[in-house]
């Protein structure tokens, strides 16, 4: 059996949906008996500062800016446990519905590694903050099945993360950037309960937004916030691990990729053994042989008590618990909000519901379907917003800002185009706290009504393309009519609307050339 390796174009009939979700792999021609996968990753915890020290944390900082005596392990620097770190846990174990352990211990994680200065990791590898937990998989979530599968989780525990090495082009010489020693992190190991690729990818996507909604971290393997490691089995054999696999389609390559490799090791006649792998995003190959816990020589942390934690800080923690995705995706499906699955999950994923919650609430109180807050937010609000800053929506495009550019545009005071352009102008000038009603006073963008204005501009348009004129009343293009129809928005600066736009184009393509009145039918 040959190794699977990654096409540069997925064919039309391939099994990834070709949607916003395209890693929501089926199975329907691929089968993968005898699979199983467990995850290990890697969250960078969203803190001020790290983990054992009070360097600042930050991706953007110049290299080796945020450190300190702890993080490069100089003699004599002690370890301060940041707090916060903690209670992200918390939120993480809660949410994943784990035993939360009142008492935990840190271990030291003994390798040697240029980008790692104490000679090891402190971790909790003994007594972890947390385990026995499960996250549910429905089919929604992109598996192939239509029951409900439940991942479980053996361990969460808290450790610090290592540095970075970089590597120079065409030259010898690494540098390292201690910046990211010592950040906090949260390693959640789960059991090898998954089954086919796309299960790992769904239960991979499904805690990078439970993580991102409440908070605990980014999620972005952009930064490297999230590291996924993944345990492939194939028959009850050995495991093998796939290390700092970078997004969710190379978990679903990297997994059918070894899979196969499994499969030919075995029909060569050959044993599969425990090794460590590399994925360079089209092929899989060994690293090196599986290192046992033996070799990391483990040992408690001399200079870290025990963590004790009080019965009230876990029952807080969970009583004080957001409503999940899950929960949150169901309100927005049902009745009265309608959204499609598409929609509710864009909205949970990048933390907008209580802002079109906000927005609803008010259009609705304005006798307006309150559904045209979503039409507008994924529609068109988020394809202007820079990526990540998606959270700065509510404090500059306000609920109340938003539903009175709605307002107006519904009631026809304002186009579409003018209340885009008006939101590019707040986004811009996050300085400016005027309200929408006074930025469309001030600047004169109210829908224009003047016909003879509107006229001349429509003139304009269809002398400037006389050739398009002829195909358009010959019937060969009547589609042409929309560029006719942008172009005089265009230079009406968007305060004529388009129906009034395309009702004088047409009234004067009629008048100058009496033939296009047959063509009316072809009306688009």
């Amino acid at each position: 059996m040959q190794i699977y390796v990654r096409p540069h174009v997925l064919a039309r009939n391939s099994t990834v949906f070709r949607d916003a979700r395209r890693w929501a792999v089926t199975a329907v021609k691929d089968s993968y008996h005898g699979l199983k996968c467990g995850v290990e990753i890697h969250l960078q915890l969203n803190t001020k500062t790290k983990l054992f020290s009070n360097s600042k944390t930050s991706f953007h900082a110049a290299p080796n800016e945020n450190v300190s005596y702890f993080d490069l392990a100089l003699p004599g620097s002690q370890p301060i446990l940041n707090r916060h770190a903690v209670l992200l846990a918390l939120k993480a174990a809660t949410a994943l519905n784990c035993k939360i352990h009142r008492r935990s211990m840190f271990d030291r994680k003994h390798y040697f590694y240029a980008d790692q200065p104490a000679g090891y990791q402190i971790t909790q590898f003994y007594h972890a903050i947390a385990n026995d937990g499960i996250l549910w998989l429905q089919p929604r979530d992109g598996i192939s099945s239509q029951d409900k599968l439940g991942v479980r989780i053996t361990q969460i525990q808290i450790e610090q993360d290592t540095g970075k090495s970089v590597y120079e082009i065409d030259s010898d010489r690494t540098y390292i950037d201690f910046n990211r020693t010592n950040h906090p992190l949260i390693e959640i190991v789960t059991a090898p309960d998954m089954k086919t690729p796309q299960e790992a990818a769904a239960f991979v996507h499904k805690l990078q937004t439970l993580m991102k909604h409440l908070g605990v971290s980014t999620g972005e393997f952009q930064s490297g916030a999230i590291r996924v490691d993944v345990n492939v089995s194939t028959n009850g054999g050995k495991r093998c691990e796939i290390k700092n696999l970078a997004s969710i389609n190379d978990i679903i390559y990297a997994i059918r990729a070894e899979y196969g490799r499994q499969l030919r090791e075995v029909d060569e006649g050959k044993v599969v053994e425990s090794v460590t792998l590399a994925w360079d995003g089209r092929n899989i190959s060994v690293q090196r042989e599986k290192e046992g816990s033996t070799e990391y020589r483990y040992i408690p942390d001399p200079e870290l008590p025990p963590l004790l934690l009080s019965e009230d800080i876990i029952t807080k923690t969970r009583e004080n618990q957001p409503k999940l995705p899950d929960e949150l995706i169901d309100e927005l499906m049902a009745s009265p909000h309608g959204l499609n699955l598409a929609n509710a999950h864009t909205l949970v994923g990048h933390g907008l519901v209580d802002y079109y919650y906000s927005s609803y609430k008010i259009l609705e109180e304005a006798d307006i379907k309150g559904k045209n807050a979503a039409n507008w937010i994924i529609n068109d609000i988020l394809g202007i917003v820079p990526a990540g800053e998606e959270k700065l929506l509510p404090s500059i495009l306000t609920p109340s800002r938003l539903t009175d550019l709605i307002i107006a545009q519904k009631q026809g005071k304002i186009t579409k185009i003018v209340g885009m352009n008006i939101i590019k102008f707040f986004l811009e000038n996050p300085e400016d706290h005027r309200d929408s009603a006074q930025v469309i006073d001030q600047y004169q963008l109210t829908t224009m009504k003047d016909n003879s204005i509107l006229d001349a501009i429509c003139s304009k348009v269809l002398e400037q393309h006389s050739d398009l004129v002829e195909l358009v009343i010959s019937g060969k293009k009547p589609s042409a009519i929309k560029f006719f129809i942008g172009m005089v928005m265009k230079n009406g600066k968007g305060r004529f609307s388009p129906q009034d736009s395309e009702t004088a184009i047409r009234r004067i393509l009629t008048d100058r050339h009496p033939e296009y009145a047959n063509s009316q039918s072809d009306r688009v």
